[in-house]
């Protein structure tokens, strides 16, 4: 038996009834062996009764099949993404089902397309009223960074007597950004060599004390007793960090004056993957940290920022990084 190749909807359609599949359940092929039953008992036995209440059975399996097709027919579609997300994440999508016609929709079940064995994946059932609309949330896997395309969702129903089920398929055209994953135990952010000589000299110079700023890889020349002990042990002494101070007084000159550039291409010890994950640390980090920071990726160079803006086109930025042309237009 040779298999007909499912053809998708397009991003907005209208469901017309050719569009809609409809086949008997279980239930709905039990319910003919009955009237099969039925039919052979009043042949036999000659009973009018039997023959009526067999037609009439029949007329009602008829008119199930009828009223679940025109549960779907005329439906329109439309889908929007959700919020970006970190690879190894879910990515949600939310699918309207618009009813333009003068009858209410009942029972509709929107799933993702193959995915019978991860409920989770599938919406509830969802009623419709009279020239009215409803929002369902789907969720996908987000395994890497890039663009995600929306699942292939199934529409179904068996509405109103369960007989049969009518179903249709539909590729929403709807896409998430997903940003690489942030990396697990990110080594401190690299802030600017001469933060902790400024702040030392603003420190002497108002009388004031010092508070923590941060952490950055050792260079030549740092104090011995500003090395962070504990980031060190952290990473099995392969590293060395040390620690950045500046006037507990002027916390935001402090910052305002040590802005951080993360730099792709001082990672080179690392694969490129590993590179972007640590960036996306490093970004969610002085982010946290109220730090200024910019990025340079190859031959974009992002001047340093804060906000949720900067933040997101740093993101962007490193979840576009290197893919093909086809996969990193928007």
């Amino acid at each position: 038996m040779r298999l007909r190749k499912i053809t998708w909807l397009p991003a907005r359609p209208w469901l017309g009834a050719q569009r809609v599949h409809i086949r008997p359940s279980r239930a709905g092929l039990a319910f003919a062996a009955l009237l099969l039953a039925l039919w052979i008992a009043a042949v036999n036995y000659h009973l009018g009764l039997g023959y009526a209440l067999t037609y009439f059975a029949a007329a009602c399996a008829i008119a199930d099949m009828l009223f679940a097709s025109r549960n779907l027919a005329g439906l329109a579609l439309a889908a929007a993404p959700g919020p970006s997300v970190f690879a190894g994440g879910h990515a949600s999508f939310s699918l309207r089902l618009i009813n333009r016609s003068p009858r209410a929709r009942h029972a509709l079940r929107v799933e993702v397309a193959g995915s019978a064995a991860t409920p989770q994946l599938a919406a509830p059932l969802a009623d419709i009223a009279v020239h009215a609309e409803t929002t369902v949330t789907i969720g996908a896997a987000a395994p890497q960074r890039g663009w995600l395309a929306a699942p292939p969702v199934r529409l179904s129903c068996n509405f109103p007597l369960g007989l049969f089920y009518a179903w249709c398929h539909w590729q929403p055209e709807a896409r998430v950004l997903v940003y690489p994953r942030p990396e697990a135990a990110a080594p401190p952010l690299p802030l600017p060599a001469g933060m902790a000589q400024m702040a030392s000299q603003q420190a002497s110079a108002t009388g004031g004390t010092l508070e923590l700023a941060g952490v950055r890889a050792y260079q030549p020349g740092d104090p011995l007793q500003r090395l962070a002990w504990r980031q060190i042990a952290r990473h099995d002494g392969e590293h060395l960090f040390s620690k950045q101070f500046q006037p507990a007084a002027d916390a935001r000159t402090g910052a305002a004056q040590g802005r951080i550039v993360l730099e792709h291409a001082a990672l080179t010890a690392l694969p490129p993957e590993a590179r972007l994950s640590r960036l996306a640390a490093w970004v969610l980090e002085a982010e946290r940290r109220n730090l200024p920071y910019g990025l340079r990726l190859g031959a974009l160079d992002l001047a340093p920022d804060l906000g949720a803006s900067h933040r997101d086109a740093c993101l962007r930025a490193l979840a576009l990084h290197d893919l093909p042309a086809s996969q990193a237009a928007p």
